[in-house]
């Protein structure tokens, strides 16, 4: 496994979620959290908030908070909402807490009720049953997943080739690639796909979650 980064590193690096390392949320007075986002487009009306409920990382500890999203209205286009980078469509966790639970996971030489997380928090959220919900929805997605992290990964590492990041490659652990997946193929391309941007980001000094949020800025 040369390349991914150590349990003690890959903690250190994603401990917290965006709201701590990016300038993407303001502080409400009543300390939740707003999220302007950007107009849509020419003759779209700010058209106030609404919120929703979040749980993220705060140093090492799974927390909620409340975001306020901003809404658009158009004359004759309706309304809609600018999403957070680190929001996964209708799920209830930031996309830090999404990928580190999976990582965590498909990493582990054990299977899915024995493996240990990389925060303790983990082990009561999210649910054994809501991690294979989980994995259902991102195999699919997995070789877009891989193809967008790493094009994140190389203009962050500009002018140098990401190969040079992981110059023996990045390998599945054996003890993944010995155990049954439902796609065994696909899961080792997400296995990739995760490692590529949490090494990237311990290699190159950045917070994961800030390099997470780059990768779907860019995908949108």
């Amino acid at each position: 496994m040369d390349g991914t980064p150590s349990p003690e590193e890959l903690r250190e690096a994603a401990s917290s979620s965006l709201f701590l390392v990016g300038r993407v949320y303001t502080r409400r007075p009543d300390g939740d959290l707003q999220f302007f986002g950007a107009r849509p487009g020419a003759g779209w009306q700010g058209h106030g908030y609404f919120s929703r409920n979040l749980m993220v990382l705060d140093a090492g500890r799974l927390r909620r908070v409340r975001v306020w999203k901003h809404r658009w209205w158009h004359p004759t286009e309706g309304t809609c909402h600018s999403r957070p980078p680190d929001e996964v469509g209708q799920l209830s966790v930031c996309l830090l807490v999404y990928m580190l639970a999976l990582f965590g996971w498909l990493s582990a030489p054990c299977g899915l009720h024995r493996h240990e997380p990389i925060f303790e928090d983990f082990k009561l959220r999210p649910s054994r049953r809501t991690l294979q919900r989980w994995l259902q929805r991102a195999l699919p997605a997995a070789l877009e997943t891989q193809q967008t992290y790493r094009l994140a990964v190389i203009e962050r590492c500009e002018p140098r080739p990401v190969e040079s990041l992981f110059p023996t490659g990045l390998s599945p652990p054996d003890g993944m690639l010995q155990r049954h997946w439902l796609d065994p193929p696909l899961a080792a391309i997400l296995w990739r796909a995760y490692a590529l941007i949490t090494g990237a980001a311990v290699k190159l000094h950045i917070p994961v979650a800030l390099l997470l949020a780059e990768a779907r800025e860019r995908k949108a």
